[in-house]
């Protein structure tokens, strides 16, 4: 019996070491990857731009991802279509107010993989607060470089207390309301360091 519990134990620990080894983590590049965002009024038309990516890691284990998380530098919301009033608008405490909550950050949970698709599941925090978050995106592995990317990805900001003009929150806006999703279209490389 003891015998028995021994190769067993031994069983398990020789897989989980098997595993780690064949666990890779790559190291996000912020100067090769973007968040672009859009976000529009019920009436009125569209705004977008782009947030930069200040760090992150993706964790992959036999070519698939499994775990990994990306920081935005939400100082760095910016519009090139936008009047700088606006952009300046969005980074005050009527939306991400910056100043207290430089950062948002996507913990990947798990992922389910199929080909080079992936529904990729997680925790997004927004203005220190945290909420679930799934989306679907393309994977692609290379033995030194890795590229995500999901677009369309849609965020609920009343569900992060983001509530200015939000027609499901405020009523009698009329025209001025605007739409409480914004979009994301995300875009990782990652590099085997």
């Amino acid at each position: 019996m003891l015998k028995t519990r021994v190769l067993f134990a031994f069983f398990i620990l020789f897989n989980l070491a098997a595993y780690a080894q064949k666990s890779e983590t790559f190291v996000v590049n912020p100067t090769k990857s973007l968040v672009k965002w859009a976000g529009k009024k019920i009436v009125g038309g569209n705004t977008e731009g782009t947030i930069l990516v200040s760090k992150g890691s993706l964790v992959f284990s036999n070519k698939q991802l499994k775990f990994g998380e990306i920081v935005m530098d939400a100082k760095s919301i910016n519009s090139e279509k936008a009047p700088s009033r606006l952009v300046a608008h969005l980074k005050n405490e009527d939306f991400f107010d910056v100043e207290k909550f430089p950062t948002g950050t996507f913990v990947i949970t798990s992922v389910k993989t199929e080909k080079t698709t992936a529904q990729v599941s997680g925790k997004m925090t927004i203005k220190g607060i945290t909420k679930d978050l799934s989306f679907p995106a393309e994977i692609t592995y290379g033995k030194d470089v890795v590229v995500a990317k999901a677009t369309g990805v849609k965020v609920n900001r009343t569900l992060f207390d983001v509530k200015y003009r939000s027609g499901s929150i405020f009523s009698g806006l009329g025209d001025g309301a605007i739409e409480d999703d914004f979009v994301l279209d995300i875009t990782l490389v990652a590099e085997n360091k």
